[in-house]
Parts: C-alpha cells; structure tokens; sequence
C-alpha cells in the first residue's frame, strides 16, 4: 500500500536525484512509515544543489520516492507560483496509486495539500508537531502583519483538519490535544495518538548524575542548530549568566549550534562582562558529539516560546542532566513547574540556575526525576504508538 506523505523541512537534491535533508528528516524519519506501508511518497520542495551541503544528511532511500513541488518561500512567492502549486496538488491529490496520507501540519506545504486531499473522500491522518497559535504570536520573529495572518490561518487550518481526519497524532499527551480535538472524540471509526518525532535509542540513557559540594565549576549547555532566531533564547542565558556570576557561582555557558547571529550572541557576553565565560561549539557532526558535550556538562538550558516538546530538551533528560526551560505547549508535561520560566525572564533563569548549584543533593534528585521522564520517549515505546496509528490508517484504506 502507498502512503503520501507531507512534511516540511530543507530539502537539496543533487543532479543524480538523491535527495538531502536536515537530520530530522534523513532516511531515518522515513523508515517510521515503512514500518506499515510498502511505499512511501513524500511531497518535498527541494532545491537543486550541485554538491550535498554541509551537515545535510541522506534522505533517499529504499522504499521512499520524493515528489518535488514548485519550490516557495512566503507569501509573495506563493502568490507568484499559486497555479502552478494548485496544479501540481490537485494531480498528486487524484492520483489513484496514493492509497491514503499523512499531513503534519501546521506547514505551508501540508495546509495547501490537506485542504484539497480532504476532498478526494480518500483517507488520511494528520500529525500534530507545534501549536500555530503560539509560533506565530506576539514574539514571533517577522513581519507582524504577516504572523497574524498566518496565526488565524493556520490554527482554523489545524483545526479544521484534526475535526476531519481520520486519524490525528499529536506530540503531547495533553495539551494540543485540548486546542485542536480529533474527530475520534466523536467518532468511534477514527482514531487519535500521541507520540513524540524525537528518537532517543534505548542504549543510549545514562546513569543518574552526581555532583560533589565542592564542585569548583558548573557547565550550562544550550543547543540549537541554527542561530538565525532569538526564539531560543541565547541572549535570556548570557543575561542570566552574568547574574549568576555576580552571585558568585563560577559557571560558564557552552552553546552548541552555528549561524548569522552567532558573532551578535558573542558580542553580548562580552559587552555584559561574559565573554570568557561562554563558549561556542558551533554545528556538531551528529548526535553521538552533541551527547558528549552533554555529558560534560551540569545543567541543560532552552528559553524558548515555540515548541511541542523539544528534541534537545529530551535528549539533554536522558543523559540525567537537570534542565531548565520555558512553560509553553508540551514543556509542562516533561518538567516540573518550578523549573520552568518565562521566555525572557533571565532573572527567573538566574535563580533556578543558583538553586541547583547551590543545592548538590537537589540535582541528584532531579537528575533520576528527568531520567525515568525520558524513558517514555525512548523508541521502543514511540514505534508500538507509531506502527498503531499507522496500521489503524492502512486499514482504513483498505476499508
């Protein structure tokens, strides 16, 4: 059975066909769906590359065929491709050898195709990643007229899609699940799910973490692979750090990531007083290097006021790191209340930092707390969720 599979992300294809992504969506990804279907088709729009760019990986592979769309970005490029667009998803949409899909949404690409697959009567099932109602609030980088266009539009558009699906996954046990209901609640024909996109190996989680009272230094990790945006909050933790600091703790700051603003984020620490005191890994390799560093360090950080439930955030947990972030979308449902602070509240950050450092035994404590939290999301657990929901659609495809 063939599966048709809309998912946004950066795309390369190379003159040979093979296509290249960002590690969230390599090959790996794609083998969730093999899991069920024979075949799976996935709607991308790729840029044409002479050469793999660095640190994109493999997203070919057997079993996956990719669709490329005419490629856009924003609004006034839509407009400009409109037709175009509209007739390249209505042929993919038609096609009769897509037995069934799946949209995750919200994205550009997966709104304008969920809309008009709707309308074929063939089955589908959406997966729920971020809230749109958050993503494009208030903070949101842009042009403000254009996030409030996007923030109704969107939201109308998840909702709409997860009251007519059959089928809907969300990444939190709870939260967007109250904001964008599935049909299943209604309809004891569908069916609903929760699972996370994140991968944590079952080999991979760590023994609980001690620290010694008189530990000399403490290492703060925060990562993010491109520092394009202030939504990760890099500037609310050197502020914090320099608190932290003038409370006489003896800690530095390690962020692990690259990008644009990267020199902007090292000129802050320094005009804060900061700058030996912060540290720049710049892209890691993969995974195996960014949990090293992780090991390596006493406390994981992520101020952010975008999310579902963040991949690093449940990474930095399964290597029995207490963390700190921010109460938004799922984040409430993977720590506790007093460690999670507003976006930009570096003073909040500041204490929780002094709090744990300050208090040995505590991170012990936290540390076991995180661990068994993480577990859930090892991958054993999410692909028995997974393979379920998948199957479930199969057979309504099958009718």
């Amino acid at each position: 059975m063939n599966l048709l599979l809309v998912a946004d992300g950066h795309y390369y294809q190379t003159p040979d066909g093979t296509v290249y992504a960002d590690s969230v969506f390599d090959y790996t990804f794609y083998k969730r769906y093999l899991m069920t279907f024979e075949h799976v088709y996935a709607v991308v729009r790729a840029r044409q590359v002479d050469e793999v760019p660095k640190g994109k990986k493999l997203a070919s592979g057997e079993g996956v065929s990719f669709l490329n769309m005419p490629v856009f970005q924003g609004p006034w490029q839509y407009a400009k491709n409109y037709f175009k667009i509209r007739k390249f998803v209505k042929e993919i949409c038609n096609d009769p050898k897509y037995d069934c899909a799946i949209f995750r949404l919200p994205a550009s690409t997966s709104n304008i195709f969920a809309n008009i697959f709707s309308k074929t009567k063939k089955p589908f099932a959406v997966e729920i990643v971020i809230d749109p109602w958050v993503n494009f609030g208030p903070r949101a980088e842009g042009f403000r007229l254009f996030n409030m266009i996007y923030q109704r539009e969107w939201t109308n558009v998840v909702k709409t899609m997860c009251a007519k699906a059959d089928g809907a996954s969300y990444v939190t046990a709870k939260y967007l699940q109250k904001l964008y209901p599935p049909r299943a609640y209604n309809d004891e024909t569908c069916f609903t799910a929760n699972y996370s996109s994140v991968e944590l190996a079952d080999g991979s989680f760590a023994e609980p973490r001690t620290w010694a009272t008189d530990q000399k230094e403490f290492v703060i990790t925060h990562a993010s692979n491109y520092f394009n945006s202030y939504a990760k909050g890099h500037l609310t933790v050197i502020k914090a750090l320099q608190l932290v600091r003038q409370q006489g703790v003896n800690a530095r700051v390690c962020f692990i990531g690259d990008g644009p603003l990267r020199e902007e984020f090292a000129k802050k620490a320094r005009e804060l007083g900061v700058g030996d005191y912060v540290d720049f890994t710049g892209r890691l390799a993969n995974g195996d290097e960014v949990r090293k560093v992780m090991k390596s360090s006493d406390l994981f950080i992520l101020p952010t006021y975008a999310e579902g439930i963040p991949r690093v955030l449940l990474e930095a947990m399964s290597m029995g790191l207490p963390c700190l972030s921010s109460p938004i979308c799922g984040i409430p449902e993977v720590l506790k209340s007093e460690y999670l602070y507003d976006f930009d509240d570096y003073e909040g950050f500041a204490k929780g930092i002094t709090n744990l450092f300050t208090n040995p035994a505590l991170m012990a404590s936290v540390s076991i707390e995180n661990l068994e939290m993480a577990k859930d999301f090892r991958s054993s657990v999410l692909n028995e969720r997974r393979k379920t929901f998948y199957d479930q659609l199969k057979a309504k495809a099958k009718g």
